[in-house]
């Protein structure tokens, strides 16, 4: 199974921790002055004044996102092990990053395998690309992927109807290439257009095996 490096991690916070805790939905906005006024108005809810109290501790040591009632926290190892001592009844999850994924730049996306099996780049569109990318260049992409179908892959319809003109917008997407020469060309065609580009790593031993759906 392909496991893909998580940009919060970034090679320092390796450890993700996860709780369903109730009360944490009130965490918005995670100022400090707000997590001040939510253990106030809590005086009876320890573990909220805790949490409220760890955030604010190591709030340089860590990464945490709140979603669908979960508070979900990424940290080394040892706050990781401090978290779920602290907060155990609501402890739900804990899972770590691959030692070999560590040490990657921003858009660059560990993985045991790559997409489809061998694109190394994806090309991010702008979310409004259309307003940068003339007819002439567009249509100029679309032949110039075409030619090199075995190396550029479009996985996606928005951006395909674009490239084929059944659509005059394209509200971001993006689309595969299999090395980096084939990226000069579209940079020269497209590039205010583009977002940004992800290089995929694959890890020593990883598969290119496609995985069948």
């Amino acid at each position: 199974m392909r496991k893909n490096h998580n940009k919060l991690y970034y090679g320092r916070f390796r450890h993700k921790t996860e709780f369903k805790m109730p009360g944490s939905l009130m965490f918005y906005p995670t100022t400090d002055e707000h997590l001040i006024k939510i253990k106030r108005e809590n005086p009876k809810a320890p573990h909220i004044n805790k949490l409220a109290d760890f955030i604010t501790t190591n709030r340089k040591n860590i990464k945490f996102r709140f979603q669908d009632r979960r508070v979900i926290f990424y940290s080394d190892k040892d706050l990781s092990l401090q978290l779920i001592n602290n907060f155990w009844d609501w402890w739900i999850g804990y899972s770590t990053v691959d030692p070999r994924f560590t040490g990657l730049s921003k858009d660059v996306v560990g993985c045991s395998r790559l997409p489809h099996g061998k694109y190394s780049y994806q090309v991010h569109l702008k979310k409004d690309a259309h307003q940068y990318i003339t007819k002439k260049q567009r249509d100029s992409l679309r032949e110039y992927i075409e030619r090199n179908i075995d190396h550029c892959l479009v996985p996606g319809y928005a951006v395909l109807d674009y490239l084929e003109d059944r659509c005059p917008y394209v509200f971001g997407g993006y689309f595969y290439v299999t090395e980096e020469k084939f990226l000069t060309p579209i940079y020269m065609m497209v590039q205010n257009g583009i977002d940004k580009v992800v290089k995929f790593r694959k890890v020593k031993n990883g598969s290119n095996k496609k995985v069948k759906r």
